[in-house]
């Protein structure tokens, strides 16, 4: 009887042992699958940096397809920074706070450490890699072929659920902290337009499109696609940026102009149309007839119709510099 327990209590323990080794291998599996599998992704990307005691921190949204890349960056206050795009040749740098756009060779001033598709290229180049399977977590540790001090080696973790990446750590030479890439809303594999990944539609933040009603569209290429030349205000105030724009195509073709300063919006509507000024208040200020109703403004410019929406922030003084700006 002992001797019978004794074989049913080892080929449990063999049975047990058989399906924990299938899950790791299951879940490996997955994984390199998906890695070998993968031509285009996109994600939301929180980003540190640790140099000695300070700490850096943005986020900003990636696109991959192909080899080609984009990033989408914002400061640690939320606010569109720049765009990063890779067409397969070359880089170019678009810089919201000036509204220029920059080729850069540097290789160095560009986060590509930060790129999923850069460790699926250095998880494929590299001959030994360490795996640790964790209670909901699979970790894959690998060296950077073509690291340096600051850059040696970088763990990735990813989702047991789902097989998506969670987080990435980058060490420096000595085993320090360097950087933690925590990826969120990551997606495998989606379609993804080939105008993402050009210099002419740099300019265009995808946080701020409307893909229902909106067309976001290059600032040259508005009077192509709405026969207007739109009016840009010289004044703006302070740390305000403009980060789209776009064509209402439900509302007869209206040119949006959006600023931003954080989560506060500026955002100008023009458009040919008969405005009667109906439920709107007549003012005047100086040599300008415009129409207020809360916080929108109404200019007429020559039969272009200039809507300002504003918000609780910013005081009519500084609406009425903006107007004065584009007459």
């Amino acid at each position: 009887m002992k001797r019978l327990l004794l074989v049913f209590l080892l080929m449990m323990t063999m049975a047990f042992t058989g399906c924990m080794k299938k899950s790791h291998v299951d879940v490996s599996s997955n994984i390199k699958k998906s890695l070998d599998n993968l031509k285009s992704y996109t994600s939301d990307v929180d980003v540190e940096l640790h140099n000695n005691k300070n700490v850096k921190k943005y986020s900003m949204k990636q696109f991959y397809k192909d080899g080609r890349y984009r990033m989408e960056i914002y400061d640690e206050s939320d606010k569109p920074d720049k765009v990063i795009v890779f067409d397969g040749n070359r880089s170019y740098v678009y810089f919201s706070k000036v509204n220029q756009t920059f080729i850069e060779d540097n290789s160095d001033n560009i986060p590509a450490y930060s790129l999923f598709a850069s460790f699926v290229t250095n998880f494929k180049k590299a001959g030994e890699i360490k795996e640790e399977d964790g209670e909901e977590y699979y970790r894959i540790d690998v060296p950077i072929p073509d690291g340096n001090t600051f850059m040696y080696n970088e763990v990735m973790e990813f989702s047991k659920k789902d097989y998506k990446p969670s987080s990435l750590k980058v060490y420096d030479i000595k085993g320090k902290l360097f950087a933690e890439i925590r990826y969120k809303n990551f997606m495998y594999n989606p379609k993804l337009e080939d105008g993402l990944f050009t210099q002419s539609d740099i300019s265009t933040f995808s946080r701020y499109m409307n893909i229902q009603n909106d067309l976001s569209i290059d600032i040259k290429d508005v009077y192509k696609y709405t026969g207007i030349n739109p009016v840009f205000p010289e004044y703006m105030p302070k740390n305000y940026v403009l980060v789209n724009v776009s064509i209402d195509m439900s509302n007869n073709n209206a040119v949006n102009l959006t600023y931003l300063n954080g989560n506060d919006i500026i955002k100008i509507v023009e458009s040919v149309y008969t405005f009667d000024g109906k439920g709107f208040e007549k003012k005047k200020s100086g040599n300008i007839t415009y129409y207020k109703k809360g916080n929108r403004y109404v200019v007429d410019r020559n039969g272009l119709i200039i809507d300002v929406f504003s918000n609780e922030k910013v005081s009519s003084y500084e609406v009425m510099m903006i107007l004065n700006s584009l007459i």
